[in-house]
């Protein structure tokens, strides 16, 4: 076991965690969490879990192992620099650099990039031959400030959000402007906790953002619509991507055509809003009616990650029809429109 930090994207303040978790038991990893800071999370894990993590994650920016954690006070710092046992973590004539990220305006007294000349000075001084190299060093020692503290490590991965740009709505073969930013399915499909095999359901798969996402995880997938020029359009984003599917189809999420419990996971993003199709139904009526049918074709024990908007209260509508609330995340886009995250277990 060793101690791990995981440097996080900002624009939530509980997705990202709850997406390094949910990797985390996808996986079959046992982990501790020790602290979580902002953008930061700290936590007790075999440092093997980096590798799925930086495979997976959307929200996660920089993997490391911990050295050390301090107060943000300069004295402080450098005395734990001096005390780190670093050999272990660099060796003969490897090449580093040492960076520092501030997290927003933390400890504003301190001067990131002396802290950075000031750091490398004493790492060069007690490591014994190694090159400081700027451009392309062999090892970063990294150091983060945040709600007036300092985390400093080796970073092991980091996590570009570049990938998903490029699948972004408007880059994709079918586009529609209620498709799933690649980014936020990624996110919720984690929260499912899908394993690499497991078979992942959307039974309202409009452009076939999460099925895309799922599929670049090594799922198998499923995705019906009541649209016809939506399958066909989500058949094009799939094949763009070179994710194969299970089976696609032309069908009412309130009537599921599958005959028994064969999905390991749901990942849906029911359809609200004057560009969507919600079959005359309210938008409360239609994830009531879904939920209730779902409920027969996943397996005991399998998840469903759903957005709705706030009003609606669907974790109440899980609670009632019996799924087991898990969690909600909140994501605000303007003042009449709050989604809700909910993610709920089949028992």
């Amino acid at each position: 076991m060793a101690l791990l930090f995981f440097l996080v994207s900002g624009e939530n303040p509980t997705l990202p965690f709850s997406e390094v978790r949910s990797i985390l038991e996808a996986e079959g990893f046992t982990y501790q969490v020790l602290e979580e800071l902002t953008q930061v999370l700290r936590i007790e894990a075999d440092s093997e879990c980096i590798k799925p993590i930086k495979f997976r994650s959307a929200m996660a920016r920089i993997c490391g192992i911990e050295i050390f954690n301090c107060e943000a006070e300069l004295g402080d710092i450098f005395e734990n620099v001096k005390r780190a046992e670093l050999n272990s973590l660099i060796g003969k004539d490897e090449s580093f650099v040492v960076r520092v990220k501030r997290v927003r305006r933390s400890s504003p007294e301190i001067d990131g990039l002396i802290l950075e000349k000031k750091i490398g000075e004493v790492v060069f001084k007690k490591v014994r031959k190694v090159r400081v190299d700027l451009e392309a060093p062999q090892k970063t020692f990294f150091g983060i400030l945040t709600d007036s503290r300092f985390i400093f490590g080796l970073k092991i991965a980091e996590i570009k959000p570049g990938e998903f740009i490029t699948r972004g709505p408007r880059r994709r073969a079918f586009f529609h402007p209620a498709a799933m930013p690649a980014k936020l399915a990624r996110c919720m499909v984690n929260l499912a906790q899908p394993k690499r095999g497991d078979i992942v359901l959307d039974p309202f798969c409009g452009t076939g953002s999460f099925l895309v996402e799922a599929g670049l995880m090594g799922c198998h997938v499923l995705g019906f619509d009541v649209k016809r020029y939506m399958v066909e359009g989500s058949l094009r984003n799939l094949m763009l991507y070179g994710v194969e599917h299970e089976g696609m189809a032309v069908a009412d999420a309130r009537f599921v055509p599958l005959s028994e419990a064969r999905v390991d996971c749901v990942v849906t993003d029911p359809p609200y809003g004057t560009s969507a199709t919600t079959l005359g139904l309210t938008t409360r009526d239609l994830v009531e009616k879904f939920l209730s049918a779902i409920s027969d074709v996943s397996k005991k024990g399998g998840r469903i990650c759903l957005a709705a908007p706030k009003t609606i209260k669907v974790y109440e509508i899980g609670e009632r029809l019996g799924f087991k609330h898990l969690e909600s995340h909140f994501i605000y886009y303007h003042r009449r429109l709050t989604r809700e995250i909910v993610v709920f277990k089949r028992d």
